[in-house]
């Protein structure tokens, strides 16, 4: 079952299509139902492998920025080619790919009462576009959900595949009778926000996503962290240094930035260890307790 342009190649160039997102994510994403089918995984273990890629996509910045096509187009001149920005612009057609096709396979099932899956759409895709040698386009890949769903999914493709839109999980994981719950810990950590990477004895700094401390006070990518309030840097004296302060205390960082030695005054921000859960609903219907053993092969408990 090949997307629009992979296939037949041209080796010499470079192949664009907006549907990686369904070769690479939805091979990824039936890689946790093969696992399941085969009993070597259980149902509590193939939602937990969802639980965290949504953690993954939930806390990078660039999932309002790139939908899942453009990631797909792009990836010969973004995912392939990552630079220090890429948390705040880019998102992986892997990982939201995975999820996506995840959340549309539930979406048909709910709506065609159990009847279809996203199974009859990789059949369907088998027997019309491969068997006849055909690739399919994105237009082709929509038509066929929709067949087999029963209704119009133009709103979920519209938000979720071609747009930006945070996914609204909850309404699409209640029709098998889930909810996804996010708990802060009581325990707040300060926080700077940036990522940082050890290397030959230097703490570099990999990446800032937006909206962070070190993002919004002037800490770069690349800048060599020397020193905080005085102290010799390194991973693990920063880390061990940031856990006794808290929200709203300052520090004085010490960088290299190319090769001239800087003083920052960061003001330390706040944050909580956000726990992702898929859990069932309170109360399941019979329908959503069926549907949940027929997709997942397991009682909903």
């Amino acid at each position: 079952i090949r997307p629009d342009t992979l296939g037949p190649f041209d080796y010499e160039t470079e192949n664009y299509t907006k549907l990686l997102w369904v070769a690479e994510g939805g091979t990824a994403y039936y890689e946790g139902i093969l696992l399941r089918r085969a009993d070597l995984i259980n149902d509590k273990d193939m939602l937990e492998s969802k639980v965290a890629v949504i953690k993954a996509l939930q806390n990078r910045p660039g999932r309002f920025e790139t939908s899942l096509e453009d990631a797909s187009f792009d990836a010969w001149i973004k995912y392939y080619r990552q630079d220090e920005n890429s948390v705040n612009n880019q998102i992986s057609y892997y990982d939201k790919g995975e999820l996506v096709n995840f959340l549309l396979d539930i979406e048909i099932r709910t709506a065609s009462n159990g009847a279809k899956s996203l199974d009859d759409v990789m059949r369907y895709l088998y027997n019309e576009f491969f068997k006849k040698g055909r690739n399919y386009t994105p237009a082709d890949y929509q038509k066929t959900t929709e067949m087999m769903a029963g209704k119009s999914l133009d709103e979920f493709f519209n938000k979720y595949v071609r747009g930006t839109a945070e996914i609204d999980y909850n309404s699409i994981l209640n029709g098998i009778g889930l909810k996804l719950t996010v708990e802060g810990s009581n325990k707040k950590q300060a926080y700077l926000g940036a990522a940082l990477a050890e290397n030959d004895g230097k703490l570099m700094v990999s990446s800032i996503p937006a909206d962070t401390p070190a993002y919004q006070q002037g800490l770069n990518t690349a800048d060599q962290i020397v020193a905080i309030d005085g102290n010799r840097a390194s991973q693990t004296f920063l880390q061990s240094y940031l856990s006794q302060m808290k929200l709203g205390d300052k520090v004085k960082l010490t960088v290299f930035r190319f090769d001239t030695l800087r003083e920052l005054d960061i003001t330390l921000g706040e944050q909580a260890n956000q726990n992702y859960s898929i859990v069932p609903v309170e109360n399941p219907t019979d329908a959503q307790k069926r549907l949940y053993k027929n997709y997942l092969l397991a009682d909903l408990k």
